[in-house]
């Protein structure tokens, strides 16, 4: 009997539903509240502490490995996520009040941080169904399309976000959520993978099945390339922040967040599919941000004018594309298929990405107290060069050096090179 797949383009459009929540808060947030007089200092603590759920979301992962299937849980948690984003377009205003220190702007955060960490339990859940619902040999391309839909969502949905709040007032906490709900409806009809188990098990067994993970040595070696802040693009947050100081006027910025960000993002990430069947997906995962270091730097000494700073987050975002790609092809690789454990694990690699990620955000933010955008844009820089590097050279003599990957992956790699 022939065994039915899911296209990989599905897989993406419905990945694409936590794109509209990171939207939001890496796009749209840094904008309007930068609009409203609250500095970029503050702007990248507020950012940092709705991430949290990032790298701590996989304590609740679990969940959606047992009890009911992986697909109810996904669309229950995109629900969520989507009233959450609806529920805080009307605190926007008050949270923008003496510069972002005010009862409002705590109710802001916490209300997006429990969408936060609804989008990020969803995007593990179907993280962890790809290998399942995807043929082996056309994981890549799903790799690619997750990212491509997701980073679209993320760069096109945050702009148009922006313009909504900007221009439809009220109705704007109805037309923001709108496309996390309509990207998780075709979650109603993929196939039913196996029955999971019971949601009693699969949470008394969080810290033993954890634990079985981390002492894998393909795990350890990925944890250390994910957690180390070489490659996490969290300049991406602060970017719609930045644009006076490169001169750049409102409408050029939100373009350059926006559109510039989806299609350099797009464009990389499809690049990333093919990539990442060429050459290993740690070296995938780094090489992105050392270029980007580059171009950052390059916008730090060269002319502040608002095309540099147009053209300089698109090479970023181009290489961060990649990267992305990159990421979720090394996961899929990691959790192999017929993983009952598949979505809590793949939750913890990315857990420790958006670790990494949160911990560079904090750093870009003290550069930018210091220095402005030109600060923010020079730590970003050194952080991924030097620590790039070393993640680097640490792969290369204890990780089994830098390997073809498979391009069928029909089980889970094992040995110092699977990471």
């Amino acid at each position: 009997m022939t065994r039915s797949y899911t296209p990989p383009w599905l897989m993406g459009l419905m990945y694409a539903a936590s794109g509209m929540m990171n939207g939001f808060v890496a796009v749209s947030l840094a904008q309007l509240l930068t609009a409203d007089g609250v500095s970029l200092v503050r702007v990248s603590e507020i950012a940092s502490f709705i991430l949290i759920p990032s790298y701590i979301s996989f304590l609740l992962t679990p969940l959606v490995d047992g009890g009911l299937p992986r697909r109810v849980w996904a669309l229950l948690l995109a629900l969520i996520a989507a009233l959450c984003l609806g529920i805080s377009i009307p605190l926007l205003h008050a949270a923008t009040a003496s510069g972002g220190h005010t009862r409002g702007t705590t109710l802001l955060v916490a209300t997006l941080f429990i969408g936060y960490l609804a989008s990020q339990i969803y995007s593990s859940a179907l993280g962890g169904m790809v290998p399942n619902l995807v043929a082996p040999s056309r994981q890549s391309e799903a790799s690619a399309w997750l990212n491509v839909a997701y980073l679209a969502m993320t760069g096109g949905g945050g702009a148009l976000a922006v313009f909504e709040v900007r221009n439809f007032h009220a109705l704007a906490a109805i037309l923001v959520p709108l496309p996390i709900v309509l990207c998780a409806m075709p979650m109603l009809f993929v196939r039913e993978e196996r029955a999971p188990r019971a949601m009693r098990d699969a949470m008394g067994q969080l810290f033993t099945d954890l634990w079985a993970t981390a002492r894998q040595p393909r795990y350890l070696i990925a944890l250390l390339v994910f957690v180390v802040p070489s490659a996490t693009f969290a300049l991406q947050n602060l970017f719609g922040g930045m644009g006076a100081d490169f001169h750049a006027s409102d409408r050029l910025t939100n373009l350059s967040v926006g559109l510039g960000f989806t299609i350099a993002c797009s464009i990389g990430a499809a690049l990333g599919g093919p990539l990442s069947n060429r050459f290993d997906r740690r070296l995938l995962f780094i090489a992105p941000a050392m270029l980007a270091a580059l171009g950052s730097l390059a916008m730090v000494y060269g002319p502040h004018t608002p095309w540099v700073f147009a053209g300089g987050m698109f090479f970023y975002n181009l290489m961060a594309g990649i990267n992305y790609t990159a990421t979720s092809a090394l996961v899929f690789q990691i959790v192999g298929r017929n993983n009952p454990l598949s979505a809590t694990q793949y939750s913890v690699c990315i857990a420790a990405c958006n670790l990494a990620i949160t911990g560079a955000l904090l750093t870009d933010g003290r550069g930018a107290q210091h220095s402005g955008a030109f600060g923010a844009l020079t730590v970003d820089a050194l952080l991924s060069l030097v620590l790039g590097a070393l993640v680097l050279a640490l792969v290369w003599r204890y990780g089994g050096g830098f390997p073809k990957p498979p391009i069928a992956e029909e089980s889970p790699v094992s040995g110092p090179a699977a990471a």
